[in-house]
């Protein structure tokens, strides 16, 4: 049943709206279409990160062999990850073997790895999808589309009876792209994290090892992540109350800070009064 040809070979050069074209024609679109957005939007975010190595519309070469490897190569990097010591990026560097002369970031080591996810997402319930066409139009699909836009009482019955036939495929479909959604956002919180430069290396690969116990709790590596900007606003401040500043006065500077960041690598900053409250669970200030 499942279509195996279907595979992103090229996620950096990936656009929406094409995927959402593909995808309109399969009679279940409208019910995956949240997911399949969700996945682009990720992929998108993953680009964001590679952009330093695109150069009036095209992509480095470097870049695009990098995500052809880690693509081919995801499942490996995970095995690596999880019986080794090293931090990600280090076990994605490792297990592409990519040159230690390469001009690719940590962060885009580890966004390459949430784009891999992505793409499997979208992967995943494309072939679910059009598995399902072929089996509803019996391998003669002239006229589904046709089928599909009329809707009938009788083509919706159809519909029903062939999902009622095989309800574990799509019960199969749907959890499998779940997980792996759940993987690529994962990495994509990791690689923001690495992005930060709030955090020293050694923040980052104690960040890395609670994402290596937590699985693919991206939960547990905000936290870390979390411990680390509020001890900088912490000691942000004491050195402001070290200066004679008052508490007002401290709240207000950290506030126009990038130690106010709520997430590392984004531009959301906390507000004075969710500065105030670190501050004051920290006893810094009363």
């Amino acid at each position: 049943m499942l279509n195996r040809k279907f595979y992103l070979s090229a996620p950096l050069n990936i656009e929406g709206w094409e995927i959402v074209e593909t995808f309109e024609r399969f009679t279940l679109y409208d019910e995956f279409a949240e997911r399949i957005d969700d996945a682009l939007e990720l992929i998108l975010e993953g680009q964001e990160h590679w952009a330093s190595h695109l150069t009036d519309g095209e992509w480095s070469a470097e870049s695009i062999r990098v995500l052809a490897n880690v693509r081919r190569l995801s499942y490996n990097i995970r095995q690596q990850f999880e019986r080794s010591r090293d931090d990600l990026p280090q076990c994605i560097h490792w297990t592409i073997g990519e040159s230690s002369n390469s001009a690719i970031t940590d962060s885009q080591y580890i966004a390459a790895l949430a784009i891999d996810r992505a793409c499997r997402v979208i992967e995943t319930l494309e072939r679910w999808l059009s598995g399902f066409d072929k089996d509803l139009c019996a391998g003669n699909c002239e006229n589904l589309a046709a089928l599909i836009a009329d809707a009938s009482d009788d083509f919706m019955e159809l519909v029903e009876e062939v999902r009622h036939e095989q309800p574990h495929l799509e019960i199969e479909a749907r959890e499998a792209a779940a997980d792996l959604m759940g993987a690529a956002r994962h990495y994509m919180t990791l690689a923001n994290v690495y992005a930060s430069p709030l955090l020293s290396s050694a923040d980052k690969i104690r960040i890395s090892a609670t994402a290596r116990k937590a699985g693919n709790s991206s939960a547990a590596i905000r936290r870390e992540a979390t411990i680390d900007r509020n001890e900088s606003i912490c000691s942000h401040a004491k050195r402001l109350l070290s200066d004679g500043r008052s508490e007002r006065e401290i709240v207000g500077i950290i506030a126009g800070t990038d130690s106010a960041l709520k997430l590392p690598s984004g531009t959301a900053k906390l507000s004075t009064k969710q500065i105030r409250n670190i501050l004051v669970a920290n006893r810094v200030i009363s």
